[in-house]
C-alpha cells in the first residue's frame, strides 16, 4: 500500500452507524481469495501446432493487415514505422513481438478495500460480473429494459457475493439516464456500492478520462500512477478493425499504465472462419495488434489478451453460447496466450435461454468448463447472462454467483490431509458403521449450493414445489434486503460526489444553452 494511500482519513466513514447495526444483524460474506488454479491447463497442441497458428496471426498482421479507424492511432504507427496505407495498418512480425515483450505476464489488481485486491495473470484468476445487458428480467421475473436501479442493484449483488472478485463497470445498462452522463453515474456507483476491484468506462475518450479522474479522488494520484486500479474492455470489431473509440479510450487507459482487455467480438463461422484454429489464428491477430499500440502509447503499461468468443446458429444467424467450437476455441487462445506470456480474459456463464431453466444451466456450464481448464485469468459475464447478452437475470445472477464458489474449489483442486489421522478413523468406525460424526467430516464439509434443492419429492411440494427460476429471485431479493453499503472516508466520498455533481450541472448547462 502507498504512504498516499494509507494516511488516515479525516470525517469518519459515511453510513457507519447504519453499517455498525446491520453488521450485528446480518453476517457478512466470507470472500474467496484470487483462484489460484491447480487444475490444468490443457494444451490441445504441441510445439508445431502453437507455432503453426502464431506464424497464421503473423501473416494475417503482415500480408492482410489491420485497419485502425483513427487518425492518432494511424499517425503513430507511422512514426514508429510500420507500413500504414490509408486506414490498413500492416506490422511485421519482429517488431510485434517486440511491443509485446513489454506487456507484464501478471500484475497486482486494487480495490479501495486493500482486502479486496486481487491479482491476474499466471495461475491466478477472477471472475467478473455480466456486461452491457440492454434487458433485465426481474425480481418479478419480468423483461423490461434495464434502469440505473439495476445497475445500483447489480453492484449491491456482486458486493454480497462469495466469489465475485470484480463488479465491473456495467452490469446492466441504466437507460433512464443520458448517453452523456451514464459513465459519471455507473463509476460512482462501483466505487460506492463496493469496495472491490472496478473496471472503467469506455463510452468515449472524455468517459475514460473522467473515469481516472474519479479513481484518482478514491486513490490519491500517487497510487493510481504506481499500480492497477481499473481495467476496461475494448472490443475489436472481428474482422481486423479497430475503430476510433476502442482507440481513443485504449490510449486514456495506457498512458495512464491501466490494462485493457483486448477483445475480438467472435461469431465463429460468421465473423471469422468456422475453422476453430483458423478462426484463433484471427483473433489472435486482432488482440495482438491492439497490445502492441498499447505499447507504442507506453511501454510497460499491463494488457490482456482478450476474447469473446460464440458460435453462430446455421438456420437463423443467431449467436449460440455453449456449443463445442467455441470451447475448443477458448483452449487454443489459453495456450496461445502462455505461448505470448501474457493474461488472458475469455465470457462465460452466458446464454441464449429466455429464462434461468435447464437451458441456461448448461449453456452456462459448457462455456465455463472450457474456460477454466483452458488457464483464464480474467473471466468476464460470470453471472446472469440470458437471452444471448441482451438481458441480465436477477435469479440467474445468483443461481451463479453460488455455482462460482464451486468453480473456485474444484479448481483450487487439492487440499493437504493428513492420511494417517483419517485411517485412525476408517479403523475405529469398521465395517457398516459411518463418518458423518468424525472430527474430519465436521471439519471439512463439502461445498453446498444453498439454492440447491436435494429434499425428497414430497418436502420440496409441501415448500411450494419452487422452480429454480422462483428460488434464484427469491435469494435475490433477500440479498438486496441485508446488503450493508462498504464504509467510504467522508473526504473521499464527499469529493467524489461534488466531481459528479459539477460535471452534471455543466452537462445541464450545455444541454439548455
Amino acid at each position: 500500500m502507498s504512504e498516499e494511500q494509507s494516511k488516515p482519513r479525516r470525517g469518519g466513514r459515511s453510513g457507519g452507524r447504519a453499517a455498525r447495526v446491520s453488521a450485528r444483524t446480518n453476517p457478512a460474506p466470507v470472500y474467496l481469495s484470487t483462484l489460484h488454479r491447480a487444475v490444468g491447463p490443457i494444451d490441445l497442441l504441441g510445439p508445431e501446432g502453437v507455432q503453426e497458428i502464431h506464424n497464421a496471426a503473423m501473416t494475417i498482421l503482415e500480408t492482410t493487415g489491420i485497419e485502425f479507424r483513427d487518425p492518432v492511432a494511424l499517425a503513430d504507427w507511422k512514426k514508429f514505422g510500420a507500413d500504414v496505407q490509408d486506414q490498413r495498418v500492416r506490422i511485421d512480425r519482429e517488431m510485434l513481438m517486440d511491443l509485446i515483450s513489454t506487456v507484464p505476464s501478471d500484475w497486482g489488481y486494487h480495490a479501495r478495500n486493500p482486502e479486496r485486491s486481487t491479482r491476474v495473470g499466471g495461475r491466478d484468476t477472477v471472475f467478473a460480473n455480466a456486461y452491457g445487458a440492454p434487458f433485465v428480467y426481474g425480481l418479478d421475473g419480468v423483461r423490461r429494459p434495464s434502469t440505473l436501479e439495476d445497475a445500483h442493484n447489480f453492484f449491491k449483488l456482486s458486493q454480497m457475493s462469495q466469489a465475485m472478485h470484480v463488479p465491473g463497470i456495467l452490469p446492466a445498462e441504466p437507460q433512464d439516464v443520458p448517453v452523456p452522463l451514464r459513465h459519471l453515474e455507473l463509476v460512482h456507483a462501483a466505487l460506492t456500492l463496493t469496495d472491490k476491484p472496478i473496471k472503467g468506462s469506455v463510452l468515449s475518450e472524455t468517459a475514460a478520462r473522467e473515469t481516472m479522474d474519479m479513481l484518482r479522488i478514491v486513490h490519491g494520484e500517487t497510487f493510481v500512477d504506481e499500480n492497477v486500479v481499473v481495467a476496461a474492455l475494448r472490443n475489436c470489431n472481428t474482422p481486423l478493425v479497430w475503430d476510433d473509440t476502442m482507440l481513443q479510450s485504449l490510449r486514456v487507459y495506457a498512458a495512464a499504465n491501466q490494462p485493457c482487455l483486448l477483445s475480438p467480438f467472435v461469431l465463429a463461422g460468421a465473423s471469422t472462419p468456422a475453422s476453430p484454429s483458423g478462426g484463433v489464428a484471427l483473433l489472435i491477430a486482432e488482440s495482438l495488434a491492439g497490445m502492441a499500440y498499447s505499447q507504442v502509447i507506453r511501454r510497460g503499461a499491463p494488457m490482456v489478451l482478450g476474447v469473446a468468443i460464440m458460435g453462430v446458429s446455421m438456420k437463423t444467424g443467431a449467436p449460440m453460447m455453449g456449443s463445442p467450437e467455441p470451447g475448443l476455441m477458448n483452449l487454443l487462445v489459453g495456450q496461445m496466450a502462455r505461448f505470448y506470456g501474457v493474461p488472458w480474459r475469455s465470457c462465460t456463464m452466458w446464454s441464449g435461454s429466455k429464462a434461468a431453466d435447464l437451458q441456461a444451466g448448461f449453456d452456462s456450464a459448457n462455456t465455463m468448463w472450457p474456460v477454466l481448464l483452458g488457464g483464464c485469468n480474467f473471466v468476464v459475464h460470470s453471472a446472469g447472462f440470458v437471452e444471448g447478452a441482451l438481458g441480465v437475470s436477477y435469479s440467474k445472477w445468483m443461481q451463479d454467483s453460488y455455482q462460482l464458489e464451486g468453480y473456485h474449489r474444484f479448481f483450487s483442486g487439492l487440499q493437504s490431509e493428513n492420511l494417517d489421522a483419517i485411517l485412525g478413523d476408517v479403523s475405529n468406525i469398521g465395517p457398516g458403521g459411518h463418518f458423518l460424526g468424525t472430527d474430519h467430516t465436521r471439519e471439512n464439509p463439502m461445498v453446498m449450493n444453498p439454492l440447491q434443492n436435494n429434499d425428497s419429492f414430497e418436502q420440496w411440494e409441501l415448500e411450494g414445489s419452487k422452480t429454480a427460476d422462483e428460488v434464484g429471485r427469491a435469494a435475490a431479493a433477500k440479498a438486496l434486503d441485508t446488503y450493508v453499503e462498504p464504509p467510504m472516508p467522508v473526504d473521499i466520498r464527499g469529493a467524489l460526489d461534488d466531481f459528479m455533481a459539477k460535471k452534471k450541472a455543466a452537462y445541464q448547462a450545455a444541454t439548455a444553452a
